[in-house]
């Protein structure tokens, strides 16, 4: 049988999708793409049960008229500032007597890595390899089959506040869709939007979502350190709210057709047509004004980057440069003022699609996007659970038992 996934990008503003299934030759074919206005979410967390539950019914009846078998394997993601990264380390005695290296003493030492005291409410959501050391020489990719008498591991531990995760899950449920596994963020989307030599230089990856701006960084390849910042897109909306006196609505249109992120080329005398879009607005609004508006909004978002990256404990250095991804990446100017703030190159992130077989030209076109990094991340982070793919091991798909009654 033909292994069939959907990966399921749940944001708050929107829900994106795509179902995939493996061809004999090893080719991801794309069933289908989509993506649809999401309700019953605020800053990545799942908050009004009976309003999420409707638009995920609606999600769940176009993926059933696709294939029934992609409902029984979603892979979703969390966005939750309540996610929390702290390394972790893990040493047994090699089992057998001729000391080689065998995937049950890799079994045993990652339980051990695991065996850590958690905060009250909190799951491993993901329990990351950064490297392995046999007998105390490290920077090992893959002990399997080397001797030594000793091994032991060195992990990035990733945890989620468990009753997110647990209420995210049983709404899927309850709407007829099956999670195969959980996975946050910004490390789904680095598996289709980073190249192995981006990881191995050094990079940021940066998720500018609408409620959240979520972040991993690598460093030599490795895992080095996750985030989630509970501003987003969303906040700068509210923003040109306040400061143009109009509504929610009116100021995302603004922003989409007349926003930018730096001031460094708007004339100060190019005027905003807002009556257009709020007849009520009767004062004279320059798009200088409303740029500076999102500048200084992103500003604070860039600021908060940089003190999570010092709280980190490490000087970072990225010559892969900073991978933006996400609905706010498309953001005219912000290239610009990411160099200014961070003094790192910076490039959007595309998805890497040459997994994927996708005929239908309106999938490629949805999908050909940095909104969708973290939809098409999610297919891929489903054959890591396959053992067909070097991404981080989600342990969520052996606690789901556990989590729904």
């Amino acid at each position: 049988m033909a292994y069939t996934v959907t990966g399921l990008d749940v944001g708050s503003s929107a829900v994106r999708g795509v179902v995939a299934e493996e061809r004999s030759d090893g080719a991801l074919e794309v069933l289908y793409a989509f993506a649809r206005p999401a309700a019953g979410f605020r800053r990545g967390v799942l908050v009004d049960v009976e309003d999420a539950t409707h638009s995920l019914r609606d999600v769940a009846l176009e993926i059933k008229k696709v294939s029934r078998r992609a409902m029984r394997n979603v892979y979703v993601n969390i966005q939750s500032e309540h996610v929390h990264a702290r390394p972790s380390r893990g040493i047994v005695a090699v089992a057998r007597a001729d000391q080689e290296i065998q995937e049950e003493d890799m079994d045993r030492v990652m339980e051990a890595s695991q065996a850590v005291k958690l905060p009250p409410n909190a799951m491993v959501l993901h329990n990351i390899v950064r490297e392995y050391f046999v007998d105390d020489v490290g920077d090992i990719a893959d002990p399997l089959g080397m001797s030594g008498s000793r091994l032991e591991v060195s992990t990035l531990i990733v945890e989620a506040f468990a009753p997110h995760v647990n209420l995210l899950v049983k709404t899927l449920d309850r709407v007829g869709l099956k999670a195969g596994g959980v996975v946050f963020n910004p490390l789904a989307a680095a598996h289709c939007a980073l190249s192995k030599r981006q990881k191995e230089l050094g990079t940021i990856l940066i998720d500018f979502g609408f409620g959240t701006t979520s972040l991993v960084v690598y460093d030599e390849g490795k895992v080095a350190h996750v985030k989630c910042i509970p501003l987003g897109g969303g906040h700068v909306s509210n923003d040109i709210a306040v400061g143009l006196r109009t509504s929610i609505d009116v100021a995302e249109r603004l922003k989409l057709e007349f926003g930018a992120a730096s001031t460094r080329e708007i004339g100060r005398r190019e005027t905003i047509p807002i009556q257009e879009f709020d007849p009520t607005v009767t004062h004279e609004v320059t798009r200088r004004f409303l740029v500076e508006i999102i500048e200084v909004r992103l500003e604070e978002i860039l600021d908060l980057i940089k003190a999570e990256l010092k709280t980190a404990g490490r000087a970072f250095e990225f010559p892969g440069g900073a991978v933006f991804v996400g609905a706010g990446a498309k953001l005219p100017g912000l290239a610009d003022l990411v160099k200014a703030v961070l003094k790192v190159p910076v490039q959007i992130g595309m998805p890497y699609l040459t997994a994927f077989s996708i005929e239908n030209p309106s999938h490629r076109d949805l999908l050909e996007d940095p909104q969708s990094a973290t939809a098409v991340g999610l297919v891929l982070a489903s054959l890591a659970e396959r053992g067909k793919s070097p991404l981080p091991r989600n342990v969520v798909a052996r606690l789901l038992r556990s989590l729904i009654p």
